[in-house]
């Protein structure tokens, strides 16, 4: 308890101390992006800390941190003074009222997820131990950039400024390193729950016409911006129902084999309204979407979606990202409304924008490339066409506004990598270029399995959009969306057609994908996504109707002003709408859905495997934020009485339905729906919901009765995440009771690693040596050592370095060479290896001794024993 709130504490005063920074940059944003000041605070926090140590006039230590957090005090004080502190005082005076719900749903968010992580809080399995070894790597290293905690004399060479803003907090706070591991997750959790709610707001928010005062906010937007917290953290693909209705067996076997999501295709242990298939019942949600070679065999692909993510508690890149995102979707949504308006003079040349936005842009945009780097390019582009957008309103469109949207990205795109130009001089990709996705293609149902309950909204208000305006979609918005399909499918198959010209590339790629040769490939990928159009047709639709939005607003707009009815300069030909900002999150998420349709970026792995699962990632939370927003604004057409009682009716019975079906869990209930009392319970929820769609109908309320149908998609959404909740943090009972100590399991179970791990922690820094696995390592514990001590180790996790670093030749023999370290009884061969590794500490426990023929008596003869436990001695070289 005492740790969460020295962490909440610490989170408020970067929050509160970066409010006129962030007031001064989100001008046009109705609530002046308060919501956004802890996320600027970190980020600044962060960005300016890094710059110092790395050029060394900081250390990498607490001093730094203060120092840093002092300099952020005061160049907020400066901004305060500008901007006047009794306008500062009276703006926070009069918006008390969102300032509140927004500090309400932080705090509401970061306990909920605080006391989740304290029921689970182990640091095992999957990706944590890299995760804890790169925050005690950080917080261990003298200098930035940060040792490889798992390859000793190189530098950490991946996007690590996640990490290292993590270890400031860690660092400052005064928590162990083990709790604020969890504290991450949770406060991550919460801040992007906060940065969705403001966001969401400030686009429900309307402002009063004609330039008069702002009217009040009704007490109804500040309910509905809810929505958008909910649907980008807890609403979960809808694998859950179906996961349901295979576990009561009410689908037919072949179904589920047609549908070929392999946990659903094996019959279920017992039938059950509630699932229980044991072990990581929650895992195969991620595993929605699956490739398939042409000749037949399945591809397993990552399709993470939020809620996942922070249920499997990796803190991974694109979970440390997340609020640094919505920070740079909320400048853009800045830009679209007017906020980078200005102009700032750069070597003689006068540049239209605000110089106050362009920098802080640079700098997030920057930041989220050093977060996790796939992101950069996407909110680079979201930016650039808001702002061009915004210049499009205001002077309408020509040739230029093209290459306005070119120039505005090169020139951004270079600045937010010059900003953080040592991390790109330490970073090596594994990033290889392009490679044609021909066989490998998204099938309808899983696009739909995944995305279905943020795309029900999305459908519903283009489609109410346009039978409003009582027409078709125009045929230039017909014709664009045919030009960008039509590009990516010459992209594709261009790229596959020039693979299979040169004979190294050829065999490779038709392997890969299945195919006998390159004309089998191009044209069988051809036939098989003919057989699967739905996610052709779906996205298409989506790509048409949100384009001619667009298209609609250029054509109405008017040519000319008379001039008799002259205006300013900023008057615009027509009204940039929330509508239109939202629309452009939904063609982000599109292209981002289109892409890998066509082409995917070649790693490792060489399947899609990687592109889709980061892909799909950022699409899940741009849809979410549009998909928030559409339901809302059909929620606001309609009154909200009939609306309440369905919905409190509904969540009634689904809550009853939850809790009967766990006392179930031991019975087998039998075959057909009807054996069971349970099955009449389930069947009154769709029942609810079709009597609420009929009077809806019967009202000729057609926004009320869309608001309904995406209330459906959203609760399916809902059954996942309620039922592995569940499971995974044990009924909010944990067995081995509520911690925030990530390591409180090998602290009862591996006490002596974990004195030494302690040990080294505190021990001047050097090389150390400990096991390595035969077979790499990945995903066990070892390297446990090096991960709770921040210690660099010799090697570590040798598939994950392979990743980072492109390959193996920076690894090169040193899994041969410990082996002989550890093997060898002739000293003079292994102080060879201690010279060539400089390594300073020898580690010698239960992993070292099952892994080698330990020969200890020549580090017990020529070393100095500096730890030993029952089963762990360290042992340090002796300085001449």
């Amino acid at each position: 308890m005492i740790d969460f709130l020295k962490w909440f504490v610490l989170l408020e005063v970067l929050g509160w101390i970066s409010l006129p920074v962030t007031w001064s940059v989100f001008q046009k944003l109705r609530s002046r992006g308060i919501y956004l000041s802890k996320a600027v605070g970190l980020l600044i926090w962060g960005f300016v800390f890094w710059w110092l140590t790395s050029i060394g006039l900081l250390k990498n230590d607490l001093a730094g941190d203060i120092t840093i957090l002092v300099f952020l005090l005061l160049l907020n004080l400066f901004a305060a003074w500008k901007i006047g502190f009794q306008t500062l005082k009276e703006w926070v005076s009069e918006n008390r009222k969102i300032i509140i719900s927004a500090e309400v749903v932080f705090f509401a968010a970061f306990a909920f997820w605080t006391v989740v992580r304290a029921a689970n809080p182990d640091i095992i399995n999957t990706e944590k131990f890299m995760e804890m070894g790169f925050i005690n790597a950080i917080l261990k290293s003298p200098t930035i950039p940060p040792q490889d905690p798992w390859l000793s004399g190189y530098p950490i060479s991946y996007y690590y400024f996640g990490y290292l803003i993590s270890a400031m907090l860690i660092r400052v706070s005064g928590v162990i390193s083990s709790v604020g591991y969890n504290l991450v997750s949770a406060s991550w959790f919460g801040l992007t729950a906060l940065g969705a709610y403001g966001i969401a707001w400030d686009l429900l928010a309307k402002k009063h016409k004609d330039g008069q005062a702002d009217e009040e906010i009704s007490n109804r937007t500040y309910t509905l911006a809810l929505l958008a917290p909910l649907m980008i953290l807890v609403v979960s693909n809808w694998f859950g129902i179906l996961d349901v209705l295979h576990a009561r067996g009410l689908v037919s076997a072949e179904f589920w084999q047609n549908l070929q999501i392999p946990a659903l295709t094996s019959q279920p242990l017992s039938l059950s309204w509630y699932p229980n298939r044991g072990g990581w019942s929650w895992w195969q949600a991620s595993r929605v979407v699956q490739d398939f070679r042409l000749d037949g065999s399945m591809i397993e692909i990552i399709d993470e979606f939020p809620f996942f993510t922070y249920l499997l508690a990796d803190i991974h890149p694109h979970l440390l990202g997340m609020p640094f995102v919505l920070l740079a979707i909320a400048q853009a949504l800045n830009a679209f409304q007017g906020g980078w308006e200005g102009r700032v003079s750069v070597f003689g040349r006068t540049i239209p924008v605000n110089w106050k936005n362009a920098l802080m842009a640079i700098v997030t945009l920057g930041g989220i490339a050093f977060l996790n780097t796939w992101d950069f390019p996407f909110y680079l582009l979201l930016i650039a066409v808001a702002f061009v957008w915004r210049q499009v309103s205001l002077s309408g469109w020509n040739g230029q506004r093209f290459w306005q949207l070119i120039a505005f990205c090169l020139i951004g795109g270079v600045l937010s990598i010059l900003v953080y130009l040592p991390f790109y001089l330490s970073f090596a990709s594994q990033a290889g270029g392009l490679l044609p996705s021909l066989a490998f293609f998204t099938r309808g149902s899983y696009l739909w399995i995944m995305f279905g309950p943020l795309l029900v909204p999305i459908f519903a208000w283009l489609i109410y959009r346009q039978i409003r305006a009582r027409r078709m979609p125009s045929l230039q918005a017909f014709l664009l969306t045919i030009s960008l399909f039509a590009l990516l499918f010459a992209a594709g198959w261009g790229l596959g057609w020039l693979a299979g010209r040169f004979e190294s590339l050829d065999p490779l790629l038709n392997s890969l994908q299945g195919a006998v040769d390159n004309s089998s490939l191009l044209m069988e990928s051809i036939v098989e996504r003919l057989k699967h159009p739905g996610t052709f047709l779906t996205l298409f639709l989506l790509v048409l109707l949100s384009i001619d939005y667009f298209v609609q607003k250029v054509k109405d707009a008017p040519t000319t002003i008379a001039t008799s009815e002259a205006v300013s300069e900023n008057q615009p030909k027509f009204k940039t709408g929330t509508n239109g900002f939202v629309l452009m999150l939904v063609l982000l998420g599109a292209f981002l859905v289109i892409v890998p349709e066509f082409v995917y970026l070649r790693d490792q792995f060489g399947t899609r495997m990687n592109t889709i699962f980061k892909f799909y990632f950022q699409a899940w939370i741009l849809w979410s934020l549009a998909g928030a927003y559409f339901t809302a604004r059909l929620l606001q057409a309609e009154k909200p009485q009939t609306n309440r009682l369905f919905a409190f009716l509904i969540i009634t019975v689904g809550l009853l339905l939850f809790g009967f079906s766990l006392t179930q869990q031991g019975e087998t209930l039998q075959p057909g729906f009807g054996s069971n009392w349970l099955d009449y319970l389930f069947l009154s929820i769709p029942v609810l919901f079709f009597v609420w769609i009929i009077i809806s109908l019967i009202k000729k309320k057609g926004a009320a009765t869309l608001s309904v149908i995406c209330l459906v998609g959203l609760a399916a959404g809902l059954i996942y995440p309620t039922i592995e909740l569940w499971n995974k943090t044990e009924g909010f009972q944990p067995r081995d009771g509520y911690s925030l100590d990530g390591k409180q399991d090998f602290n009862l179970y591996s006490p002596n690693e974990m004195a030494a791990a302690a040990w080294l922690a505190d021990a001047p820094t050097g090389v150390m040596a400990e096991a390595v696995s035969e077979t790499g390592g990945s995903y066990t514990t070892y390297n446990i050592i090096s991960t709770f001590s921040g210690m660099p180790t010799i090697l570590g996790w040798i598939g994950h370095e392979a990743q980072w670093r492109g390959g193996y030749e920076e690894i090169g023999s040193r899994q041969s060479d410990l082996r002989v370290l550890y093997s060898t009884s002739d000293w003079n061969q292994a102080e060879s290896l201690i010279d060539l590794y400089n390594i300073r500490y020898i580690l010698v426990g239960e992993l070292e001794r099952q892994t080698y023929q330990v020969d200890e008596t020549k580090f017990e003869e020529n070393m100095n024993k500096v730890f030993d436990t029952a089963t762990v001695d360290i042992y340090e070289v002796n300085k001449p």
